[in-house]
């Protein structure tokens, strides 16, 4: 999905949720088909939501949606950020993991595939963003 900004914009914004060295953001590779529901599901890694990478990844995904050409849904986020200089999309990983914690549900806008932050997705953002605050 088109984003109007380019990806040293992400690459700073993803440093203000997340301060560790792994970014929760990639460029896209020729191997990765982020379209794809099921590519996303592939090459199971154990990993847990509890990190302040998956928090942090979460806020990120939904702080970079408002610069969407197309108008997303509220709590939605593109699979693939075509920004201008380069395309780029989330970590796979972390979707995997939200995807199996019902913290994320897929949909299909037209082509293009999309994350939507459930309910519980939502408390969760909320629960552990009070956590880091307090």
């Amino acid at each position: 999905m088109r984003i109007a900004q380019r990806s040293a914009y992400a690459i700073r914004l993803a440093r203000t949720f997340y301060a560790g060295d792994s970014l929760p953001i990639s460029v896209v590779k020729p191997e990765d088909d982020p379209l794809r529901l099921d590519w996303w599901t592939t090459n199971f890694q154990a990993e847990s939501p509890d990190s302040d990478r998956h928090v942090g990844a979460l806020q990120l995904y939904l702080a970079l949606s408002p610069s969407s050409k197309i108008e997303l849904p509220k709590n939605t986020f593109p699979a693939r950020l075509d920004f201008d200089d380069q395309s780029m999309r989330p970590d796979k990983g972390v979707i995997k993991i939200l995807l199996d914690r019902l913290l994320v549900e897929p949909r299909m806008m037209g082509a293009q595939l999309v994350f939507e932050v459930t309910e519980a997705g939502q408390r969760y953002l909320i629960d552990r963003t009070a956590e880091k605050t307090s």
